[in-house]
């Protein structure tokens, strides 16, 4: 039923369902795939519904909590973004909303598959969004 529920809020929030592979309903299978414009797609979607607000301020903010308490911290996106972490066998995820520079909110995305030292990718995402954040 989880699987189904999925599917749905997917196509609710128009995901295109080439974007997706999900083989269970809890999220922590490895066959499940997403690609980074599907998972943008999503968190667009989940930001305008009425529960939207609620939603972003449930994400960990960068420098100051949860799994982006450290991660962040003394940079220009200390208290800029809001993301959710996501670290399975070799993989490394970062996916959420970034406050840029110029002001511009940005929703991104960021995958790392098949990393075998997955604490390799981390401060090449980290460093990816920071440069992201100061030219936009």
């Amino acid at each position: 039923d989880g699987l189904a529920a999925l599917h749905a809020v997917m196509a609710a929030a128009g995901v295109p369902r080439a974007g997706y592979d999900l083989s269970d309903g809890s999220g922590m299978s490895t066959y499940n795939r997403i690609s980074p414009r599907a998972a943008v797609t999503l968190l667009r979607w989940a930001k305008g519904q009425p529960w939207g607000g609620e939603w972003e301020a449930s994400l960990p903010v960068g420098g100051v909590d949860g799994t982006l308490g450290r991660r962040f911290r003394g940079t220009a996106l200390e208290g800029k973004i809001r993301a959710k972490t996501g670290t399975l066998n070799a993989t490394n995820t970062l996916s959420g909303y970034l406050t840029t520079a110029s002001g511009r909110e940005l929703t991104f995305s960021i995958l790392a598959n098949d990393v075998p030292d997955g604490g390799r990718a981390v401060p090449a995402v980290d460093a990816a969004l920071l440069v992201i954040a100061a030219q936009n």
